[in-house]
């Protein structure tokens, strides 16, 4: 585990763990830190983690079959950004081997991380594995807090009192002694968290019944190789408040960006995606009623390191192109060729790093697409286009921090660009477009989206009405036909499309 100060929230939970049991007890560690070897077959859902070939060791979980959930601080120099830590792929290359809890043998897989997805308000991250673990099952999160006094289970293959880099996996009992908002502080009674632990479960054990509570965080190394610390108090980082948003991830469908917008220049919109096993970006093309045809890539090379994808028609020249957003901050503009195809590259806008989610359209009514953006303040910006390059940002609405997806199109048919939203409990919220880049207040008018992960707006059956196409979590496409009132009708779905 990382030597560091422990953050503000880390110390406070550290202390009030001191005041409810006292001065923390000095013990010198007579077992394998971070305790005992692990049985074959057992907890073999926990991963080990290498990043940048040796440049650093950690611990994660698998929670589904292509994804794992360990400690953001394992991806970043400076572990008190952990919160920082850039969505997308890792900086450094990174291999998983999960299922092996002896490493020298070949059980299990080896996976490399190809994506991070971190939360931002604690040191956690969901990192996508570049092919599924069909041959593990994945940990069970767990949905309740963690108790005072109950013993959980540390798992790990951090450095013990006499190894460096064990090649056994390790657990230990430890105590809970207080929790906060989003940690929990324990105290090791046959074991400590070592350097190397980071990320890894921390796991409530009722007979057969095993779940994943809480992740590694700081710990004071107790008794572990190369230290003479003897306390073995440490702190958990919780899962269980989070388990929505894990199970929403691991979830998510096999595309992994999507956009709708006429790429073919037939009237209709088309599909895009950027497929989430193999970073290629395809087109489905739309028949007109709402369903979409066999895809064909957009260009040979992979999209890895895109996190939003927009269409629509930024030069004005009357073809659909596309706006990307990489992990490095900057937007990509690939002017469309009319013909399933694109022209080239450019960058447009650099500073990104901020914005959550995006959505395009021509806001302003001069025939070429803008952009607007939900920054991490909860604030909705609006970049007028200027045909190859981008206004200054505008403050266009405020109060969008729970918001998970935004679509645009003239939904009201009124000849100005609106904004949907979907909130994070599945309610749909109708921005009215005033023409300029704002827009009216919110009006909910509709619920029960939670269930979609991706979002587009697009005409797809050519009847000059904004439509919205979405991806469900089983990984279908629905299409809702837009009314130019702001309803929408019956969606037509296709199935996803055989890889």
């Amino acid at each position: 585990m990382p030597v560091r100060p422990p953050r503000r929230v880390q110390a406070t939970a550290l202390l009030a763990a001191t005041a409810a049991v006292g001065a923390l007890t000095i013990v010198t560690p007579a077992q394998a830190v971070v305790g005992d070897t692990v049985a074959d077959n057992t907890y073999t859902f926990t991963a080990k983690i290498d990043v940048g070939d040796g440049t650093r060791a950690c611990t994660g979980a698998l929670v589904g079959p292509q994804w794992i959930v360990t400690a953001a601080s394992c991806f970043t120099d400076d572990p008190t950004q952990a919160t920082q830590v850039p969505a997308g792929k890792p900086a450094l290359k990174t291999l998983a081997t999960i299922g092996r809890t002896d490493l020298s043998n070949t059980a299990g897989a080896v996976r490399e991380i190809v994506e991070l997805v971190p939360r931002t308000d604690r040191d956690v991250v969901m990192a996508r594995l570049d092919l599924p673990v069909s041959n593990v099952a994945p940990a069970v999160v767990s949905s309740t807090a963690p108790a005072l006094g109950e013993t959980l289970h540390a798992v790990g293959y951090g450095r013990t009192m006499n190894e460096w880099v064990p090649n056994q996996l390790h657990s230990g009992a430890f105590t809970v002694d207080a929790s906060d908002a989003t940690t929990t502080a324990v105290t090791g009674t046959t074991g400590s968290i070592c350097k190397g632990d980071t990320g890894g479960p921390a796991l409530r054990v009722t007979g057969d019944q095993v779940e994943l509570t809480a992740i590694h965080g700081t710990s004071w190394q107790g008794g572990c190789l190369g230290t003479e610390e003897t306390r073995k108090g440490a702190v958990e980082t919780r899962l269980d408040d989070i388990q929505p948003w894990i199970q929403q991830i691991r979830t998510r469908p096999w595309a992994q960006l999507m956009a709708a917008a006429d790429f073919n220049s037939d009237g209709k919109a088309d599909l895009l995606t950027v497929d989430a096993a193999d970073d290629f970006l395809y087109v489905q093309p739309g028949d007109g009623t709402g369903k979409f045809g066999q895809r064909v890539k957009v260009s040979p090379g992979k999209w890895t390191g895109m996190r939003l994808l927009s269409v629509t028609d930024f030069t004005g020249d009357g073809k659909a192109d596309i706006l990307a957003a990489n992990v490095n901050g900057n937007l990509y503009l690939y002017p469309g060729n009319g013909n399933n195809g694109v022209t080239g590259s450019s960058i447009p806008r650099g500073g990104w790093n901020t914005i959550g989610i995006m959505a395009a359209a021509d806001f302003n009514g001069d025939q070429k697409g803008d952009v607007i953006g939900v920054s991490e303040n909860g604030n909705l910006y609006f970049y007028a286009g200027k045909g190859t390059t981008f206004a200054a940002a505008v403050e266009a609405s405020t109060g969008w921090p729970n918001m998970r997806a935004v679509v645009a199109g003239d939904f009201t048919g009124d000849g100005k660009a609106d904004a949907y939203a979907i909130h994070n409990s599945g309610a749909l919220y109708l921005y009215t477009g005033k023409g300029n880049g704002t827009f009216s207040g919110a009006v909910q008018s509709g619920s029960g989206w939670q269930s979609m992960r991706l979002v587009s707006g697009g005409d797809f059956n050519g009847d000059g009405k904004a439509d919205i196409v979405a991806i469900n979590d089983n990984g279908s496409i629905y299409a809702y036909p837009g009314k130019g009132t702001g309803a929408f009708g019956t969606p037509v779905v296709t199935p996803p499309p055989n890889n």
